[in-house]
């Protein structure tokens, strides 16, 4: 098609939004790349961001890499791309938008080019690390995206994403609890508890909670792991799997699209489960963190509930603590926050006491999204 052949060349670099596309069922879809239709065009879309398990032998390398990436068999890397191939063919049901500048993405006989994909303001990008069915690679956009967010801030964004999926073991996740990247989540989580030194006071953790912990106990099924599904009544590994493949869940009665799932069966559990986690209270790290590209570099002010010891390495003169935030009891995650060393020793004191507020620039260091007190 001449369009199309244009636009491989190269010619076309400016963001086109294309609105009502579809899905094209073909062999070749998988997780992160398919082939979509818009109006009389056919064309692959490869994802920005992201790359999902092979669902074949093709790629030995990147199978490998992918094995390694997640800590998972290298047999055990096509089930994963498998997965997730399914996550995002339920995403793409119905019409969705494809946002690309036709970047040439290279690889098979077809047009082929990095885009992104949005469905009811949700990117697929986001939803696959968020439900643990990719590793954060690949082709990041250039400049910013048509929106305004830069790639900067949505890398970041996705990291947030991932580490939630690591913690909670969802997805890929559940079966990597020897990657590296768990490890490095898991010594976070020791320095988080705290290792007291001559050099640092010690610090109030009485009220200190998981950073990822749910603001409910309630199972919420968009994210929970093979084995907590399996704790419902009536759910077992089949159906646990089941319900994995069919996410994103918009609301609990969608469970009877599969197979072995009745309305009694759902009436047993319903008042147990949610589809996704509740909103994040105000004035917490999760609700800025949330939507970082509009809070950064600006000053907000966080609820705090307990002070812990970081080793995070801080800028000259100052020295790094981690805040636990919530608001009217409600857990709202934690944030690393830089405090000038003159006032530290005073700013842990004043804190022990749990629900004051404090006021600081929301800024990102190196890969780190910060608060910094600022000196007046």
């Amino acid at each position: 098609m001449l369009t199309i052949s244009i636009r491989a060349n190269g010619k076309t670099s400016a963001w086109e939004v294309l609105e009502g596309c579809r899905l094209v069922s073909t062999p070749i879809n998988d997780g992160d790349s398919f082939k979509v239709q818009h109006k009389d065009q056919t064309f692959i879309v490869r994802l920005y961001f992201v790359d999902c398990p092979e669902t074949y032998h093709t790629y030995m390398a990147r199978v490998r890499d992918q094995a390694r990436y997640f800590s998972i068999a290298e047999a055990d890397v096509m089930a994963a791309g498998k997965v997730a191939t399914a996550f995002t063919k339920k995403f793409l049901r119905g019409e969705f938008t494809v946002v690309t500048r036709w970047t040439d993405a290279r690889g098979g006989k077809e047009p082929r080019f990095f885009a992104l994909v949005r469905k009811n303001d949700q990117m697929l990008s986001s939803e696959l690390i968020r439900n643990g069915f990719a590793r954060i690679y690949g082709m990041p956009t250039k400049g910013n995206c048509p929106d305004g967010v830069s790639p900067r801030t949505y890398l970041s964004q996705l990291k947030q994403y991932e580490r939630a999926a690591q913690a909670s073991m969802i997805g890929i996740w559940g079966d990597a609890t020897r990657s590296l990247q768990l490890a490095g989540l898991n010594q976070l989580d020791a320095n988080v508890e705290g290792t007291s030194t001559s050099k640092k006071p010690k610090v109030n953790t009485t009220a200190a909670s998981a950073t990822t912990g749910s603001r409910t106990s309630k199972l919420i099924l968009n994210t929970a792991g093979a084995a907590e599904l399996e704790t419902l009544p009536g759910i077992g590994p089949a159906l646990a799997s089941d319900i994995i493949a069919a996410r994103p869940i918009a609301a609990i009665d969608e469970l009877l699209e599969i197979p072995g799932i009745t309305l009694s069966k759902i009436d047993v559990f319903r008042t147990h489960v949610l589809t996704d986690k509740p909103p994040p209270p105000l004035k917490t790290a999760e609700y800025y963190l949330a939507d970082a590209e509009t809070y950064l570099d600006t000053n907000v002010t966080v609820k705090v509930s307990a002070v812990i010891q970081s080793n995070l390495a801080a800028p000259a003169s100052f020295r790094a603590t981690i805040l636990q935030t919530a608001n009217q009891g409600v857990s709202g995650g934690s944030i690393p926050a830089f405090i000038p060393d003159e006032f530290y020793e005073a700013f842990v004191q004043y804190y022990k006491e749990p629900g004051r507020s404090f006021t600081g620039l929301l800024f990102q260091h190196n890969s780190n999204i910060v608060l910094v007190y600022s000196r007046k």
